[in-house]
């Protein structure tokens, strides 16, 4: 059994790349707010994990490799304006979804790291 190429692990990986290009699009979002003509970035990767999740498979380690392929994708947001300098980013909305992204990062680190500390217990055999 490989415990360190299980599909739980490669979820929560792909998990944390994933929120960690969205923190990174909303993080320059938030920092060009001010700059004129600046439109701003959306990070999709729930919805293309949930495409490759749908396909059937056979086998664990073709799961596997589904999963680890799949690819979160960055897109300009098309929303009109409504300020006169043509930028689209909606400060309140960029600071609740970093907040929801953060909330969710640590969630997925955490659950990861409690994963191995499992191993860790079993493989001790509890000693350690």
């Amino acid at each position: 059994m490989d415990w360190l190429n299980s599909i739980s692990t490669t979820l929560l990986t792909k998990d944390l790349d994933g929120l960690w290009l969205r923190q990174r699009a909303i993080s320059g979002n938030l920092a060009n707010w001010e700059t004129p003509g600046y439109k701003s970035k959306n990070v999709s990767f729930e919805e293309e994990l949930q495409k490759s999740l749908a396909q059937s498979v056979q086998k664990k380690s073709d799961f596997v490799k589904l999963i680890d392929s799949t690819q979160p994708t960055v897109t300009v947001s098309e929303e009109l304006s409504q300020r006169l300098d043509g930028n689209n980013v909606d400060l309140e909305q960029q600071n609740v979804e970093f907040a929801r992204t953060q909330i969710n990062y640590m969630y997925s680190l955490r659950e990861l790291s409690d994963h191995f500390a499992r191993l860790r217990y079993v493989i001790t055999e509890g000693r350690g």
